[in-house]
Formats: structure tokens, sequence, C-alpha cells
């Protein structure tokens, strides 16, 4: 596996919910992610070889991806197991966690006994105040008519992310990639381009946009592989089960969300996708998932299909029953 760092050089919108633009995520789903890479990968190798590269997707996909998730220096975070349930009120609001205190919780040590030993975003300071890489604005905005030239009753509140860089510090989103074939020639060729693109809304007028800030090689994760709790895993993307992998996920620990969103195509942008349900990174289940990518393409829309991304990147995870 390795470690993708991509440096926020605009603040950029990643939505919650359809038309409600005043909150937003501050990191990126990675169907969002496998979105605009193939946008990008449009266009460069065009319609054919996208089609074939989806093809691929959906028999045996060529790489996986995680979310992506804050990075703040040298230290990257990842999400709270959902079989984490703390007991400490404190420890609730805790969303992300940085890796080596990750790898404790994966192997079955308690939240609980950790979190002030890693430092965790967003985490307080001797002031009380949640200190985060990034901060959350909400600004106020005016939909001028076209016709009209005048703003009417269009008033509403747009959320945007800013990533802080003060005094030399370097912050941003990082995701993994889990490469099956001889791919990353054209990946890294995509990648770039995707960057200068933009990923989220408000990409016309510079919003979303990105750098390639570093990629790390090989990176690993000390797990007890020998245990036989470690029959579980945690999901680090969206996930989307199989037909057959729906039976056990009764047994397992999870937050479901509802995908929706807009078709962003070269043929159209004002469409809407079908609405999927997914599980939210961070939900644990029994091994093995694997997940799929589904046709979201509505019957309007003829010029090609329209996928959404719900392949399972995991890593092994410890669950102990007692307290």
């Amino acid at each position: 596996m390795k470690v993708i760092k991509l440096k926020p050089i605009s603040s950029f919108h990643i939505g919650e919910r359809e038309n409600f633009w005043e909150t937003t995520q501050p990191y990126i789903h990675s169907d969002t992610l496998f979105s605009a890479f193939c946008n990008a990968y449009l266009l460069l190798y065009g319609e054919k070889k996208l089609n074939e590269l989806i093809d691929k997707f959906v028999k045996n996909p060529p790489f996986l991806i995680s979310s992506a998730f804050p990075y703040w220096n040298e230290k990257i975070f990842f999400p709270i197991p959902l079989n984490q349930i703390p007991k400490e009120k404190e420890v609730k609001k805790i969303e992300f966690i940085e890796k080596d205190g990750f790898e404790q919780l994966l192997n079955g040590m308690k939240i609980d006994k950790i979190w002030r030993k890693y430092i965790t975003i967003p985490f307080k300071t001797k002031d009380e105040e949640f200190l985060t890489p990034y901060e959350i604005i909400i600004n106020p905005r005016i939909s001028v008519g076209r016709l009209s030239n005048s703003p009417g009753e269009n008033y509403f509140h747009f959320g945007e992310v800013f990533y802080k860089n003060p005094n030399d510090e370097k912050s941003g989103l990082f995701f993994l990639v889990d490469f099956k074939e001889d791919i990353e020639k054209e990946f890294f060729t995509t990648l770039r381009l995707m960057v200068d693109e933009g990923i989220g809304g408000d990409r016309t007028v510079g919003k979303g946009h990105f750098k390639l800030e570093e990629i790390i090689e090989n990176i690993e994760f000390k797990l007890n592989n020998n245990n036989n709790n470690n029959q579980y895993q945690v999901n680090l993307s969206l996930y989307l089960p199989k037909e057959d992998e729906i039976k056990n996920l009764k047994d397992g620990y999870y937050e479901i969300i509802e995908r929706k969103g807009y078709i962003y195509s070269p043929y159209c942008k004002s469409l809407r996708k079908k609405s999927v349900r997914m599980f939210k990174e961070g939900s644990v289940f029994p091994k093995d998932k694997i997940g799929k990518i589904i046709d979201i393409t509505p019957e309007i829309f003829k010029n090609h299909k329209i996928y959404r991304y719900g392949l399972a990147f995991s890593l092994p995870c410890e669950v102990k029953n007692e307290d």
C-alpha cells in the first residue's frame, strides 16, 4: 500500500446532503475520490479506455483506494473504528486518531485507555479550545437570476473547508492505494490531472484544487495476526456489500449514510444520480468483505453508464467481547 498526500491550494466543499450547502465534510469519501479519478481518466484516455477500466473494477479491481483523511505534518489520522464504544463523554467527540493509536485500536485496545496519549483531531488545548488542521467557514451567498439579474430571495449559506499551513506546517488530506496489477503509470498520470481539475463542489470558481504533496511507499501496520479475535475488518472506505456478503452484517458495528448527487460528465451536469445507502468509514464487520461498484445511471441518461464506488478498503481488526 502507498500513502498519497494531497495538499489543498484552495478551500473545498464536500456536500453531506443534496441541496444543503451549509455543511461540508472535512475529508473526502472514497466514492467521490473515485468519481474524480474517472473524470480525469476520461479526459486523458478517452471513453473506450475508461469503459475498459470500469469493466475491470466490476470483475477484478486493478487497485483499491481508501477515503481521504487528514494529515498534519508527519502524522496521518484514521477514523475511530465503530466497535469502540467510549465511556468518557469527552472521547465521543473524537473522530480521528493518529496512526500509532489506530494500530492499538486494531489490536483490541480500548480507546478510553489510549486517547490522551495519542493526539487526536480534534483535541483540546490548555485553553479548552478544539484545535484542528482545518477550519470550516460558512459564508453567506446570493444566487442571481439570469433573466432578471436580481437575487430576489435566493439567499443561502455555503460551507467551505480551509486547511491551515502556518509557520511552515503541512496539513491536508491523504488516502491509501493498494495496487493489484501494474497500472501505476496510468494511475499517477491521472492523479496529477485530477488534482488540477479539482474535487467537490464549486470547481468552476476555483474551489477544490490540490497539489500532489508526497507519495509514501509501502506503509506498514503492526497487527496481531495470530489472535483468534482477529476475525474482523475495519473499512477505510465507504462500503457497499455484495449479495452474498449481507448475511452476517448484523454482527458488525456500523453507521449508514445515503449517497446522492448530480452527474458530472462532459454530456451532463444537471441530472441526479440514483441514491445509494452505504456503510461509513470506520465500520467493522466479520471478514472477508469485498464490496462492489454499482450502476446508478438515471433511466433518462443514455450517453454512458454512471457507477458508484463501493469496494471495501479494509484492515484486520480485533474485536473483544469483554469489558
